[in-house]
């Protein structure tokens, strides 16, 4: 038995490299906690506090609530945890101030709590996936209630300071696998509502999802699990998500400039990586300019051939041959007209003569695990090994 979750999914998503680092080799970082994410943690451990010990009939005072949620805050901060925003001025005060002000909002908004009752808190359940049950899905729900006219009710606390739209909401796949889960949970669950909590807006935002989407929806997630588990090559995925990501002094995209930022000037320049890439760089501008300039000759002469009506434009020790040919331009890739034209091409026989499979295509579908393993090893009886570098140079 597989487990995935929501958050295993999204890892993979962001970046294959990292869900490798992450869940397949296990590898242990030194996570920096942000004041953000200390703050949601206390917030939430607040709230289910105060929820728990509704389900034991005692009400806690919003006073309670907020001496419990400062003793949390001072025993478990560390100098450790990262304020991002210190530079524009904003303090660990401010931020426990502001976990305070979402308490006080949220216990004003939904006293005395009696709008649904709580089933459970922080759930840890699984539920399978596929028929074979051989993948499942964790199921971790903020809080869990039943409202009185019998709806389920999937509650989400957020502290960040963005909102999603509604559009947003309802494609969103976390609360959506979760509703998923509860369906198997509780055969019962004929309606489920899915809630944020926007805390930092005082805010309350829902959706729903049909049966038909939420079967699209585990159809979706396994497709992928599958993808993760046929995965040989978990390639590295650059994006703005890079500059939070723990793996960074041993990802191939960082690490070498994370060996570099102990460096001397004198000894960063002595670095045999630095060196090469410099050197490869100016050669690099000086093809670059060499190509201008051969671009602009070659055009110059096949003017000078035409309009002296000549074949062979004649130098010192060599002479260019000059001609032009017809050519027809058939519907490229965007083109509308592409597959009509195809179609054509196999109406009147003549694609058999002129079509070559698109062999890149196909080292890339054996590359994701895209094919069957027992197909896979009858095509890969016609390839030889190899290996194609490719290099480019980026700004910095």
């Amino acid at each position: 038995m597989k487990v995935y979750s929501h958050s295993r999914i999204q890892t993979y998503e962001q970046c294959p490299l990292k869900f490798r680092f992450a869940y397949i080799e296990n590898i242990e970082t030194e996570i920096e906690e942000s004041i953000e994410s200390f703050l949601g943690s206390r917030v939430h451990e607040a709230l289910e506090k105060l929820y728990k010990d509704l389900m034991f009939e005692k009400l806690d005072s919003i006073e309670e609530i907020l001496e419990f949620y400062n003793e949390e805050w001072y025993k478990n901060w560390n100098e450790g945890i990262i304020v991002v925003k210190e530079g524009e001025g904003y303090t660990p005060e401010n931020y426990r101030k502001m976990g305070e002000r979402f308490l006080r909002d949220y216990y004003k908004r939904y006293y005395p709590f009696n709008q649904s009752r709580t089933i459970a808190l922080e759930t840890e359940e699984k539920v399978p996936l596929d028929d074979e049950r051989n993948y499942y899905i964790h199921i971790r729900i903020d809080r869990l209630a039943l409202a009185p006219d019998g709806t389920y009710e999937i509650h989400d606390y957020k502290t960040s300071g963005s909102i999603k739209t509604q559009e947003e909401l309802d494609r969103d796949r976390q609360l959506a696998i979760y509703a998923f889960g509860v369906k198997k949970l509780f055969p019962d669950a004929r309606k489920i509502s899915l809630i944020w909590h926007y805390l930092a807006f005082d805010m309350e935002m829902r959706s729903e999802r049909s049966d038909e989407q939420l079967e699209n929806l585990r159809r979706e997630v396994l497709s992928i699990v599958k993808e993760i588990e046929a995965q040989k090559n978990f390639e590295p995925r650059i994006s703005a998500l890079c500059d939070w990501c723990e793996f960074r002094p041993i990802c191939p995209n960082f690490k070498h400039l994370y060996k570099l930022e102990d460096k001397t000037p004198e000894e960063f320049l002595e670095d045999d990586g630095v060196k090469l890439v410099n050197e490869y760089a100016s050669i690099s501008e000086k093809i670059e300019e060499l190509s201008a300039r051969a671009e602009d000759l070659k055009r110059r002469i096949k003017e000078f051939a035409i309009r002296n009506n000549l074949n062979y434009v004649y130098g010192s020790d060599v002479k260019a041959f000059v001609k032009s040919y017809p050519r027809l331009n058939f519907p490229a890739r965007d083109d509308p007209r592409r597959q009509e034209f195809f179609d054509l091409l196999r109406k009147t026989g003549i694609w058999e003569k002129v079509a070559e499979p698109n062999l890149f295509e196909l080292s890339k579908m054996l590359d994701s695990g895209e094919i069957h393993p027992e197909v896979r090893a009858l095509i890969e009886k016609y390839a030889e090994k190899g290996e194609t570098v490719y290099l480019r140079l980026i700004k910095r």
